[in-house]
């Protein structure tokens, strides 16, 4: 019996679970969101948020302060998460290979990223996601450095994701000393991606924004196409839009493509101020994101949370396991 048949089986006996929890780990602030599943129906039931200690995503992390902060922010009552490492200390990428089984993928993949990557791959955990299939003869993409592909093969888009195998390490080990299990490390892109762009028509921006730095995420019809860290966050609002356009731009040079919508989340200020400013300046439609999930009881949606609500979503049937 295959892995998968047994998985199947023994979910028979198991009961199914309805509570997820996600946790954002960021340099200002620790955001959670629970959700539960009523009637098959997604609900976010609690959000909660802590100042995050001195020194995370750095090299100064102070990790039993970070042990304490969780336990006061998480609820000891749902002791599993889902977490995600911020794209400070994740590599990622979007290339172009051609058509292949998957032992060979593997092999052509840890040759991508180690162009990247300063390190072993045996010391990454690595990823990939495949986009799409591409045009024959298309050029080989790269949020880094564009480069050709060889000409007449049927090429396909993938997303590669590297993370040091330490990095992943710590935080397991951070959450566990706090009394909690990880079921799921993800990456910031993909909780956004599962809260304002699965069904999203057409060519959409999403910007989730820091104090120091953004995620940006640009979606095709559905699909990831591009991601970067923005070195510009709420503390620079003409930093942001000068990064913004020099990514639209690029990814316009890059697919062909121009971008219809910006959508924005993350910890702001003055989102009314943030939006005129970015739609002026970019000269495209903004707004400030609005997940298409429910809130019960007294919790209303704050823009901060999105990466937290994504992350709690990654498990939930039928809102995109990437």
């Amino acid at each position: 019996m295959g892995r998968i048949r047994i998985k199947r089986y023994l979910k028979g006996f198991l009961p199914e679970k309805k509570h997820f929890t996600g946790v954002d780990i960021g340099a200002g602030h620790i955001k959670v969101a629970e959700i539960e599943v009523v009637d098959g129906t997604p609900e976010v039931v609690a959000l909660r948020m802590a100042p995050s200690p001195p020194g995370v995503w750095s090299d100064h992390l102070d990790e039993e302060a970070l042990v304490q902060a969780l336990k006061e922010v998480l609820n000891p009552n749902c002791r599993e998460v889902i977490t995600c490492i911020g794209s400070e200390k994740a590599v990622c990428r979007s290339v172009q290979l051609p058509q292949m089984g998957e032992k060979e993928l593997w092999s052509a993949l840890k040759i991508e990223i180690q162009k990247y990557v300063p390190v072993p791959v045996s010391q990454l955990v690595i990823r990939y996601v495949k986009l799409g299939q591409a045009e024959n003869g298309a050029e080989h993409k790269s949020a880094g450095e564009p480069k050709a592909a060889g000409g007449g093969q049927d090429l396909q888009d993938l997303l590669i994701l590297a993370a040091p195998l330490p990095i992943v390490y710590q935080y397991h080990g951070i959450f566990s000393r706090s009394g909690y299990t990880v079921t799921a490390v993800d990456l910031q892109a993909f909780a956004l991606w599962r809260v304002f762009g699965r069904n999203t028509p057409g060519s959409t921006a999403m910007v989730d924004i820091g104090a120091k730095t953004s995620h940006l995420v640009l979606v095709q019809d559905g699909l990831i196409r591009f991601i970067r860290l923005l070195p510009a966050g709420s503390e620079d609002p003409a930093g942001i839009s000068k990064e913004l356009q020099r990514s639209l731009d690029y990814y316009g040079a890059l697919e062909h493509i121009s971008v219809g919508k910006l959508l924005l989340s993350g910890q702001i200020s003055n989102p009314d101020e943030l939006n005129e400013h970015l739609r002026q300046s970019l000269e495209i439609n903004t707004e400030v994101g609005n997940p298409a999930v429910d809130f019960t009881g007294d919790e209303l949606y704050d823009p901060a949370y999105a990466v937290s609500v994504g992350l709690a979503l990654r498990e939930v049937a039928g809102c995109g396991g990437v």
